[in-house]
């Protein structure tokens, strides 16, 4: 299934953000679009990054160097946690043989 691509415009309406806002992420490096023919494309996955963007810097009253940090450290730990979950599975496998 095609991810569903959003102009600025529509991003917008969706996040409830205004065009301003959504540059700011950008430019801080939250939000990474796709260029298009005439215009920035975000795909479906840029909808959630930016709402949770959004919620750090009202929730932790975070400044837009301290939401970029703080979801890449979110990131890296949900990704460290993959992996051991993962290895933990591979562990349990090898250990039942």
């Amino acid at each position: 299934m095609d991810e569903l691509e959003y102009t600025l415009i529509e991003f917008c309406r969706v996040t409830r953000l205004n065009a301003e806002q959504v540059r700011e992420l950008i430019d801080h490096g939250i939000l990474e679009p796709v260029p298009g023919e005439d215009q920035w494309l975000f795909h479906n996955e840029h909808i959630s990054r930016c709402l949770r963007a959004e919620r750090l810097r009202q929730d932790l009253d975070l400044n837009m160097q301290g939401v970029a940090l703080a979801l890449e450290l979110l990131e890296r730990n949900q990704r460290l946690r993959q992996r051991i979950t993962y290895l933990e599975q591979l562990f349990e496998r090898l250990g039942n043989r």
